[in-house]
C-alpha cells in the first residue's frame, strides 16, 4: 500500500464481531505515514505561497514598483524557494523511509485479503442502518500533469546516399531533368517513410477525502440466540444458565468496572473516507519505413532501384511493382498506468490509439490500363495525316505519363490501413479523477475511518433476551425498583 492512501482492512465489517487489533494495526500503517503526509503539505503550502508571491510582484511592476523597491520581496521569494527545495528533499527522504517502515509492518501482520468470521449477533432485520451526518467533509488534492509532443522526421546519410544513386541512375537512362527529380522524389519519400511521433504524458494524482455522512446501526438489536452462542465462542466459557430468573438477575446487575472484560466489540458505526493514487506516463512511437531499408541493405536497395527503372518503359510485372511500393509500416505503444483508490471505485475508460500502415499510391496495372485507354481511343484502320497527328499525341501522352509515374510513385505515399488500439492513457485517468471527485461529493461508499463501537456484554445480551421472551419479568422487576426508591 503506498503512502498518501488511507489504511484499509476489508476484515472490518459493519455488524460484526471485531478483533480490536487490527485497529490498531491500521493505526499504526497511518501513524508510518504521517511524516509524509506532513512533509508534503509543508511543501505544497510553500508553493502555493510562492506563486502567490509571484503573482503579486508582477503585479507591482505593472504598478510602476521601482527595482529597489523590489530588491527585499524578491529575497524574500528566494529563501522560499530555499525551502521548497529543502522541504522537497526532506519529502524524498520520509517516502523512502516510509515506504520501508509500511512494508516491514505489513510483513509482520497477518494477510487480510482473506479472512472468517462468527455469525454476526446482530438482528440485521430488527436493527436499522442510519446514515447520519457525523462527520465531515474534506478533500486534499496533489495533481502534477506533464504533456509534450513531438513530431521529428529525420533524414541520415543512407537517405541521402539512396537519393544519389536513384538521381545517377535516372540521369543516364533519362537525362538530368528526370534524375533531379528522381533523386529529389527519393530522398522525400525516405524521409517521409522514417517518421517518429512521440506524444510522451505524465500526470501523478493524490486525492484524500473525508465524507461527512456516517453510518450507524441505531438502534442496535440483537439475535440473542447467536450472540449468546457467539459469546461462549469468543469468552471460550459457557453461559450460566438459561432460567427466566437467572437471566433477569444477569440483566439486572449493576455497571461496575470490570463488568464488561469479556464482552464482545462489534462494530456498529463508521465514517468514512476515500482516496486516490495514480500515475501515468503514455508513450507512442510510429515508424514507417521502406522495405530495403528495413535491413539497412544498400546493395538491395541498388538491385531494386535499377531493376524498377530498366523496367518502367515496358511496365513492371506484379513482383517488382510490390518489392518497390511496399513499405512497413510499425507502432510501438508504451502505456504505464497504475491506479488505486480506496473507498471509491471510479469509472476507467480506455482510448483509442490510431496507428496508419502506409503505401505507395497506385501502380503499374492502374498505368497501363490508361495507356490501353488511350490507344484504343485512337485505333483506326485508316491511316490519314490527322490519324498520325492523334498517334503521335498519344506516344507523348505515354510518355509523359511514365515520366510522372517515376518521379510520382515514389513520393505518393497513402494510407492503406488504419488500426485503433485500445489502451489506458492520461485520459482515462483524467475520466476517473472526475468520477472520483463526483462520487465523493455525494457521498457514495468510502473506507471506515473512525469506528464506533459497542462491547456486547452478559449484561447486554440477557436484557434483550428478557425483552424478547419475558417482558412482564422484566418490566414488573423494573416497576418494584422505581417504587423501592
Amino acid at each position: 500500500m503506498p503512502t498518501s492512501t488511507i489504511p484499509f482492512d476489508p476484515s472490518l465489517v459493519l455488524g460484526m464481531v471485531i478483533a480490536p487489533e487490527k485497529i490498531k494495526q491500521l493505526e499504526k500503517i497511518a501513524e508510518l505515514q504521517k511524516p509524509v503526509d506532513n512533509a508534503r503539505d509543508r511543501v505544497n503550502a510553500l508553493l502555493r505561497q510562492k506563486l502567490s508571491l509571484d503573482m503579486t510582484l508582477q503585479e507591482l511592476i505593472s504598478l510602476g514598483a521601482t527595482f529597489d523597491q523590489m530588491q527585499d520581496i524578491e529575497k524574500n521569494i528566494q529563501e522560499i524557494m530555499d525551502e521548497i527545495i529543502k522541504s522537497t528533499t526532506d519529502l524524498s527522504k520520509a517516502v523512502i523511509q516510509a515506504e520501508k517502515a509500511i512494508a516491514g509492518e505489513k510483513s509482520n501482520q497477518p494477510q487480510k485479503q482473506i479472512s472468517s468470521q462468527v455469525e454476526s449477533p446482530i438482528d440485521f432485520a430488527a436493527s436499522q442502518l442510519t446514515s447520519l451526518p457525523l462527520s465531515s467533509d474534506s478533500m486534499n488534492m496533489d495533481v502534477q500533469y506533464f504533456r509534450y509532443e513531438e513530431n521529428q522526421e529525420s533524414s541520415d546519410s543512407t537517405a541521402k546516399a539512396a537519393s544519389a544513386f536513384v538521381g545517377a541512375k535516372v540521369s543516364s537512362f533519362l537525362g538530368p531533368k528526370y534524375g533531379a527529380s528522381a533523386a529529389a522524389s527519393t530522398k522525400q519519400t525516405m524521409d517521409s517513410a522514417r517518421k517518429d511521433r512521440s506524444l510522451v504524458g505524465t500526470v501523478v494524482v493524490l486525492i484524500n477525502c473525508t465524507h461527512k455522512n456516517a453510518r450507524v446501526f441505531s438502534p442496535v438489536k440483537l439475535d440473542v440466540e447467536s450472540a449468546i452462542d457467539n459469546y461462549m465462542d469468543y469468552t471460550q466459557k459457557p453461559w450460566p444458565s438459561m432460567s427466566p430468573p437467572d437471566m433477569l438477575e444477569i440483566a439486572k446487575k449493576k455497571m461496575e468496572p470490570g463488568n464488561d472484560k469479556n464482552s464482545m466489540p462489534v462494530l456498529v458505526g463508521a465514517s468514512y473516507g476515500s482516496s486516490m493514487v495514480g500515475f501515468v506516463h503514455f508513450e507512442q512511437i510510429e515508424k514507417t519505413q521502406s522495405m530495403q531499408r528495413s535491413r539497412s541493405d544498400m546493395a538491395q536497395l541498388s538491385a531494386s532501384v535499377q531493376t524498377y527503372f530498366v523496367e518502367a518503359s515496358m511496365g513492371l510485372e506484379a513482383e517488382s511493382s510490390s518489392n518497390i511500393k511496399d513499405l512497413m509500416s510499425s507502432s510501438n505503444i508504451q502505456s504505464h498506468c497504475s491506479v488505486i483508490t480506496m473507498g471509491i471505485i471510479p469509472s476507467i475508460k480506455s482510448n483509442d490509439v490510431t496507428s496508419v500502415v502506409e503505401g505507395l499510391q497506385g501502380g503499374p496495372e492502374d498505368r497501363m490500363k490508361q495507356v490501353a485507354l488511350i490507344q484504343g481511343a485512337n485505333n483506326s484502320s485508316i491511316q490519314s495525316m490527322a490519324s498520325l497527328a492523334s498517334q503521335a499525341k498519344t506516344g507523348q501522352a505515354v510518355a509523359d505519363m511514365q515520366n510522372d509515374y517515376i518521379s510520382g510513385s515514389v513520393s505518393a505515399i497513402a494510407a492503406v490501413d488504419t488500426q485503433k488500439n485500445k489502451v489506458i492513457d492520461m485520459n482515462s485517468l483524467m475520466t476517473a479523477i472526475d468520477d472520483f471527485v463526483e462520487r465523493a461529493n455525494k457521498g457514495d461508499g468510502g473506507v471506515p475511518i473512525n469506528f464506533y463501537i459497542k462491547h456486547v456484554s452478559e449484561r447486554t445480551i440477557a436484557q434483550q433476551w428478557m425483552e424478547k421472551y419475558y417482558p412482564e419479568m422484566l418490566y414488573e422487576k423494573e416497576d418494584d425498583d422505581k417504587k423501592s426508591s
